[in-house]
């Protein structure tokens, strides 16, 4: 033999070795579609996750045909039975399920489907205001009681009889069997029923971020129910692009690992791809508690982005991964506007300089309601009331209680020349 010949082989068997590695590749890219395929009908994750490994071992069967005999046999084995035992304890096996602690004074109340929301009352102290408040957090299922109730005894401090819950599927409230559950609409109805429960005829409504959607929402749905409207660092009003772009531009180094880390992780991805086309399907397959925990790591690792100077700790709250996932789904939403540009509810708006969402959305708020202001603080981020709390309670308390605020409002379209976030 010569050694032309002898190379001449070697590429040959080097070229059939690598169109086999191409080969299974597209096998396991075809499970996986599968596997996505069928979830949209089913929602049973034995039957799906066997079609798609039927698929790929099909397709890897089939690759295995490029290489000569005897070894093909042999060569396709060996592959199906060491990738079937690396995509099954990829796709199959649960992740780990803490569940954070219940912050101390919690209390617990029943709505009209047997779910319980988680809420926390902060009494009033000094000179009392006749109109309590309620806090709506972010995300949506980004709940973070323990993180945010430091900030909210200081607006209490101020008189504000003042009241935080978990919305419903994240922090200690209920979990839905069935996500779809996880609507606007429903979001409103709780809040409403809350309302009922703290024996309010009338409220002040603080939303920050994705509670800024509710806040919006509820008015236009309830307007009579609402004194004055706080939009601190607020979503946009109906659904549209996916910010997430924008918030894991502002996560750089480590923290953008750690977030890619978690979120690409497969049995992750699978459930978040799942969600898009049947979530319940997605919900039988990974469920709350192991959904969740992976969604607080995403959380954590990503909270320095809402700063314009993170602390040196980031926590990522107790969060609802499925509320998250169904809620940002547009049909979800009801459009607001039509509703919100006939009231005269005082409103403010607290924009951040660094804020990772756009500030056409929060200038969307002040052009739709005819009696808004917006409030600029160039050094804070989404996390404003956290990042610069003196300034942002002591706007909203002379907000609230009709008094000049310490901050003169922004009354110009254009961001000023400090803003740091996106445009739109």
């Amino acid at each position: 033999m010569t050694r032309t010949t002898s190379r001449r082989r070697t590429w040959r068997r080097f070229g059939r070795g690598a169109a086999f590695a191409g080969l299974v590749v597209l096998a396991a890219v075809a499970g996986f579609a599968a596997i996505v395929g069928v979830a949209a009908v089913t929602t049973w994750p034995a039957v799906f996750l066997a079609a798609g490994w039927v698929v790929f071992a099909l397709g890897v069967v089939l690759a295995a045909a490029v290489l000569s005999a005897p070894r093909r046999r042999r060569v396709a084995v060996l592959t199906l039975v060491v990738l079937s035992v690396l995509g099954g304890v990829g796709l199959v096996w649960p992740g780990p399920t803490p569940v954070p602690p219940t912050p101390p004074g919690t209390q617990w109340t029943i709505l009209p489907d047997g779910s319980r929301l988680a809420y926390q009352e902060l009494t009033g102290t000094g000179e009392l205001h006749d109109t309590p408040v309620i806090f709506l957090h972010g995300g949506p299922g980004v709940a973070d009681m323990a993180g945010d109730l430091p900030y909210l005894r200081r607006l209490a401090d101020s008189g504000w009889h003042t009241y935080i819950y978990d919305q419903l599927g994240s922090g200690r409230s209920t979990r839905l069997p069935d996500p779809t559950g996880y609507t606007l609409d429903r979001g409103v109805a709780d809040l409403d029923a809350f309302r009922q429960t703290i024996g309010a005829q009338h409220v002040d409504l603080l939303g920050y971020s994705w509670g800024s959607t509710l806040a919006a929402a509820y008015l236009a749905a309830h307007p009579d129910h609402v004194a004055k409207v706080v939009f601190a660092s607020p979503g946009p009003m109906i659904g549209g692009a996916s910010d997430v772009t924008d918030l894991l531009g502002r996560t750089g180094g480590a923290d953008l690992r750690a977030v890619l880390s978690q979120a690409l992780q497969p049995r992750a991805l699978l459930a978040w791809i799942l969600d898009r086309v049947n979530p319940r399907a997605a919900h039988n397959y990974a469920g709350d508690a192991e959904m969740d925990t992976r969604f607080r790591a995403i959380s954590a690792a990503a909270a320095p982005a809402l700063y314009c100077h993170p602390p040196n700790t980031t926590e990522g709250g107790d969060v609802g991964f499925y509320a998250n996932a169904t809620l940002l789904r547009p049909a979800a939403w009801r459009d607001p506007h039509p509703a919100l540009r006939h009231l005269t509810t005082p409103a403010l708006i607290v924009k951040g300089g660094c804020d990772y969402l756009t500030w056409s959305s929060a200038i969307d708020y002040r052009d739709t309601l005819p009696n808004a202001r917006l409030v600029y603080l160039p050094d804070a981020g989404h996390r404003s009331y956290a990042e610069s709390p003196t300034t942002f309670l002591a706007t909203v308390d002379a907000f609230l209680a009709g008094a000049p605020l310490p901050v003169p409002p922004f009354t110009a379209t254009a961001p000023p020349a400090d803003y740091q976030g996106p445009h739109t």
